[in-house]
């Protein structure tokens, strides 16, 4: 097990490091081309596998630290690597000679000269689809043009990653002590900073910290300073018009309708037909939920506040008011039970109990930032698995949100096993975490038993590497088992958050499904229908939700469409449908646990070994009917929803 020694980075050092390695891709790749020798699995396949290694390494690791730890001098690293980067990988994917290297590989193992196992087989079809996708059949032209393209796409998602986190934290509010009601002292205390108290915005419209905020003006300025980020000093509208209208472009090039027609083709859905056959229904049926708890919510914020109007800024406050009343329900009581440490401690238990893992913390190594916690995870006989960093706390030089990285890849080639990471933003003066937190953490720690777990013959297609309409699958079931009985609440109180939760279902699931129809409408619409400036962004906005019937004023996206972080610097675009197309497969997946006993050590090996094991190395798809025995079905996911289709 390889930790990188990041102690030893300086930007400049990263910087030379990348530069060596795209060198040493490029000249073993040339020979790897250039081979006289006939193709074979081991001088292709292998060998593609060897000259991309070190460059992966250090970009994981550059990366790791950026997202976690960023500098300015991190960050003008990071702008200035990614259009060489592009330029770097054009120059391998428009190489003709490398595609024809490969398309000889396959000739030959279909003529039955060379043996291939399924892995080989799988990896090198991807590899050629990869080709084709990227543009290598076009003219020199279309080919110089794609490079441009490629180019400048690399430097706006570096140039969005960079004021998103800039505007978020100019977003954060200042505040009195006396407009803080309804927190608790340690909440109070926790928001102090230079002598006075401020709160910082999380990534999302709705700010959690709004449902126990007792002031309407102090919500309201806390919803509009979320809704206005990314307006003003450090405006992303230009960055993200621009990243459309050149994906549009791209898409076209490449003999694409669209942007998400392309990266349809590259997931499991295949079509945009068939994504929007599910989305849009989907998200009209919760929106139509949530406007029924709209009409119960306003009537009790009436009797809260007469003649007062309710607003999306009241939504939180006045759903855990309900709660409260209707289910003696209120979430401040889990707060003994909802610790940090407990949390975590609970997402480890949970994979021991299903997989038989062991967690040993390595004081004796040091993780990507001081007080990552470094862990050597162990299998059930004693053998090693791999390593696990957890980055718990936030800090203003860390994007926003909760995310999972693969910094070491496993592989059976090399006998590498895996480092991954789990990043969070907890902050260190408050003790507890919300319940939508929980299921966060499961949900990350989802993502990193499945890249701990990759048992692939190729470093490229294990764990994690799989489509982005897949990859959230897993980690979406590792949300189950927060909920089972005694993991972090006793029963009594699992029974009444169920209940409790069941009520604002409707809202959540909403404002998510809307965001994922804003991301599919700016990646389906033509290039000449598209925004042309910053000016133009609210009314595309307002006119796809309007398209679609999903605009309501009391149910804002999840995320807007200038803080979207997802689509414009965080590799979702046109994918963020995929947490409702995994959340299909996940429904499915805790149907057949529930079938078949529950979290038992014999259904999680079943899961490892036949879904979470096998990763990108095959076809997803098949991994799922090797678990699940069948094709996924909707059935179970409209059922956990409440939801009916019309």
């Amino acid at each position: 097990m390889t930790l990188p020694a990041f102690a030893d980075y300086t930007a400049q050092r990263y910087r030379a490091e990348i530069d060596d390695a795209m060198r040493h891709q490029r000249d073993a790749l040339a020979a790897l081309r250039d081979d006289p020798a006939p193709a074979t699995v081991a001088n292709v396949l292998q060998a593609w596998e060897e000259a991309r290694a070190p460059l992966n390494l250090v970009l994981s690791t550059f990366y790791t630290v950026r997202s976690s730890d960023a500098t300015d001098e991190i960050d003008a690293v990071a702008d200035a690597i990614a259009p060489v980067l592009a330029a770097h990988n054009d120059a391998i994917q428009l190489d003709r000679g490398l595609y024809d290297r490969l398309v000889s590989l396959r000739r030959r193992i279909d003529d039955g000269e060379v043996a291939a196992d399924a892995q080989d087989d799988y990896h090198l079809d991807e590899l050629l689809r990869d080709f084709e996708r990227a543009g290598v059949a076009l003219g020199d032209a279309e080919q110089e043009r794609l490079r441009e393209l490629n180019g400048r796409l690399a430097e706006l998602s570096s140039q969005f990653q960079r004021l998103n986190r800039e505007a978020r934290n100019a977003a954060t509010l200042k505040v009195d002590a006396d407009e803080l009601a309804g927190l608790s002292d340690a909440e109070v205390d926790a928001l102090r900073v230079d002598g006075g108290y401020a709160i910082e915005l999380v990534n999302t419209t709705q700010q959690p910290i709004a449902a126990r905020l007792e002031d309407a003006g102090l919500r309201r300025r806390l919803l509009d300073a979320s809704l206005d980020r990314g307006l003003g000093e450090f405006d992303t509208r230009e960055v993200l018009v621009e990243t459309a209208r050149v994906r549009a472009e791209r898409a076209a090039l490449l003999g694409f309708r669209s942007h998400a027609d392309l990266v349809a083709a590259e997931g499991t859905a295949k079509t945009t037909e068939a994504i929007e056959s599910i989305l849009v229904p989907l998200a009209r049926a919760a929106l139509d939920k949530a406007r029924g708890e709209a009409r119960e919510l306003a009537e009790k914020y009436a009797e809260l506040n007469p003649g007062a109007e309710f607003t999306a800024a009241d939504w939180t406050f006045v759903e855990g008011a309900l709660r409260k009343e209707r289910f003696a329900f209120d979430e401040s009581e889990l707060d003994e039970y909802l610790t940090v440490e407990r949390v975590v401690q609970a997402a480890y238990d949970a994979a021991t109990d299903l997989y038989g893992i062991t967690f040993r913390l390595r004081e004796d190594l040091s993780g990507h930032v001081p007080d990552a916690q470094v862990y050597e995870i162990g299998d059930a006989d004693g053998s090693p698995v791999g390593l696990f960093l957890m980055d718990l706390w936030a800090r203003p030089t860390k994007n926003g949100g909760a995310w999972m990285t693969q910094l070491v890849e496993q592989s059976d080639l090399t006998g590498d096993l895996p480092v991954v990471t789990n990043n969070c933003n907890y902050r260190r003066a408050v003790p507890t975490v919300t319940w939508d937190e929980v299921i966060t953490m499961f949900h990350e720690f989802g993502h990193a038993l499945h890249g701990l777990f990759g048992k692939a013959k190729y470093a490229s297609r294990s764990g994690t590497a799989v489509p982005r309409d897949f990859v959230e699958f897993p980690s979406q079931v590792n949300e189950h088992w927060a909920w089972q009985p005694g993991r972090v609440l006793p029963a009594e109180w699992l029974e009444r958050l169920k209940s409790a939760n069941e009520f604002g279902l409707g809202y959540a699931k909403a404002e998510a499904l809307i965001a994922a129809v804003l991301d599919f409408v700016w990646h389906t619409t033509p290039l000449e229908d598209l925004p042309a400036s910053a000016e133009q962004v609210a009314n595309f906005e307002a006119a796809a939700l309007d398209r679609h019937g999903l605009r309501d004023e009391l149910v804002p996206p999840r995320y807007r469409t200038q803080y979207f972080a997802h689509i414009w610097g965080g590799g979702y675009a046109a994918s963020y449908y995929g947490y409702t197309w995994a959340e299909v497969l996940d429904a499915d997946a805790v149907a057949w646990f529930e079938e078949h006993g529950g979290g038992t050590r014999a259904n999680g090996d079943h899961f490892r070994a036949t879904l979470l094991g096998p990763g990108g190395g095959v076809d997803p798809m098949e991994t799922y009917r090797a678990f699940r025995g069948r094709d996924p079905e909707l059935q179970p996911l409209l059922d956990r929803l409440g939801l009916t289709l019309g």
